[in-house]
C-alpha cells in the first residue's frame, strides 16, 4: 500500500482511506505492508500485527502550497528496495499527483507485480488559470503515464472514473468503489437534534474547500437567523485570511475556528447541517461523515458529491463559489427544520446500505483477486 500521507499524519482524505483499508484488509487474514513519505514525527519502521509500516525521509510541502504535497529524494529507491524485500503479490498505490505514485509508475517496467492505483480526485480547475494549466500538463505527462502503467485503476466516484478516461485513453480497466464511512461512530445524537442553529464546516482551510464562500454567505443568513453559530474545523494556510475577513465582516461573535479536532463525530453530532462549498473534491470523506450523522448537507455539484446527495434529496446542491446561493439554501435549511430532518435521515439510511467499510474493503479486495488471477 502506497500513499504520500498515511497517521498519524492527518490533513486530508487520502491517509484516512488508506488507514481504513489496511485495518480492514488485515482483519480479512491478508498482510499489508505500507510506505510512505515521513511528514511529522513518527517511527520510520512499524509493525503492528499484519500490517508493518515504513516511512520515507521527506518534508510536506502543504503548508506552502495549500494542497496536500511531499518531497522526498529517496522515495524512488526506497520503494524499489521494500517491493525487493516485501515481494508483494499485489501493488496498491493512492492519489495521481502522490510521488509514492509517480514513483512505483516509473518503476512499472522493471515490476513484475499488478499494480492498482486509486485515484481521489476529479478535475483540478477552479485554482486560476496558472494552476489549472500546470494540472493540465501534469496530467496529459505524468497522470496519462500513471493510467496507462497501471493494470488496474480505481476511481472514488463516477465522476472521477470518466475524468482517469479522460486522462489517458489506454485500455486500463477502471473500478468505482467509493469512500466508506463507520456509521458506529458517525452516527445521529440518541436523545434528538439539538435545538440550537449550527452550521458546521470540516476540511482543511485552503481555497478548494471553499471556506471563503461560506464566509461571504454569514451575513446574509445572520439577517434571517441571528443565533446561527458557524463552526469552523480544520487546519490550513488560509487560516489567518479568514479570521481577518470575519473580524473587518463584524461577525466575530458568530464564528468558531475550532483547528484540528478528534472529536469530529461529537461536532457533527451537536450540529444543525453540513456545508461543503467546494470548487473541487473525489468523493468527500465529510459528506459521507455529515451523512451518516444524520446531518442535511449543503454541497457543490463537483466530483462524486451529487452521486451523495442523490438529487437533492439528502440536501442541496449550490453552483461552485456562489455565497449568495449558499446563504439562501441555509436560510432553507434553518427555515424548514422538519424538511431538514427528513434529508438527514434519507443520507444515513443511504450510507448505511452500500457505504460501510467492510464493502468497499470486500470490492478492493475484489479487485486484487481479479488482476492477480490474470497473471
Amino acid at each position: 500500500m502506497l500513499s504520500d500521507y498515511f497517521p498519524p499524519h492527518f490533513g486530508g482524505g487520502v491517509e484516512h482511506v488508506t488507514s481504513m483499508l489496511c485495518k480492514g484488509l488485515v482483519q480479512r487474514n491478508h498482510t499489508v505492508f505500507v510506505m510512505a513519505v515521513r511528514t511529522c514525527p513518527s517511527p520510520l519502521k512499524e509493525t503492528d500485527g499484519g500490517l508493518t509500516i515504513r516511512r520515507i525521509r521527506g518534508i510536506d510541502l502543504t503548508p506552502r502550497l495549500g494542497l496536500q504535497q511531499t518531497a522526498s529524494i529517496p522515495v524512488m529507491y526506497s520503494i524499489a528496495r521494500a517491493i525487493h524485500e516485501f515481494k508483494p503479490d499485489i501493488i496498491h498505490a493512492h492519489n495521481l499527483f502522490f510521488r509514492t505514485t509517480e514513483a512505483t509508475a516509473l518503476l512499472k517496467p522493471f515490476i513484475k507485480v499488478p499494480l492498482v492505483t486509486t485515484l481521489h480526485l476529479g478535475k483540478l480547475e477552479s485554482e486560476g488559470r496558472i494552476f489549472s494549466t500546470l494540472v493540465k500538463i501534469y496530467e496529459s505527462t505524468m497522470g496519462n503515464l500513471i493510467v496507462r502503467r497501471s493494470d488496474h485503476v480505481i476511481a472514488v466516484s463516477n465522476a472521477v472514473a470518466d475524468h482517469a478516461r479522460s486522462i489517458s485513453h489506454a485500455s486500463t480497466p477502471v473500478t468505482v468503489i467509493p469512500n466508506g464511512v463507520d456509521s458506529h461512530v458517525f452516527r445521529p445524537p440518541r436523545n434528538g437534534k439539538p435545538i440550537g442553529k449550527t452550521v458546521l464546516f470540516v476540511g482543511r482551510l485552503i481555497s478548494n474547500k471553499g471556506p471563503e464562500t461560506l464566509i461571504k454567505a454569514i451575513p446574509w443568513v445572520l439577517l434571517r437567523h441571528p443565533d446561527t453559530k458557524f463552526v469552523f474545523v480544520g487546519d490550513g494556510p488560509l487560516l489567518d485570511r479568514l479570521k481577518t475577513k470575519v473580524d473587518q465582516m463584524d461577525i466575530l461573535h458568530a464564528v468558531s475556528f475550532l483547528g484540528t479536532r478528534h472529536d469530529v463525530p461529537d461536532q457533527m453530532r451537536h450540529a444543525t447541517l453540513f456545508v461543503r462549498p467546494s470548487f473541487t473534491e473525489g468523493m468527500p470523506l465529510t459528506v459521507l461523515e455529515a451523512m451518516a450523522s444524520a446531518l442535511p448537507v449543503i454541497a457543490t455539484p463537483v466530483g462524486g458529491t451529487p452521486e451523495l446527495l442523490k438529487d437533492s434529496t439528502c440536501g442541496h446542491l449550490v453552483p461552485v463559489g456562489d455565497s449568495s446561493a449558499l446563504a439562501n439554501a441555509i436560510v432553507y435549511m434553518l427555515d424548514n427544520r422538519f424538511a431538514a430532518i427528513e434529508m438527514g435521515n434519507r443520507g444515513r439510511e443511504l450510507v448505511q446500505d452500500g457505504y460501510s467499510w467492510e464493502f468497499i474493503v470486500e470490492q478492493t479486495e475484489r479487485v486484487y483477486q481479479e488482476e492477480i488471477n490474470r497473471r
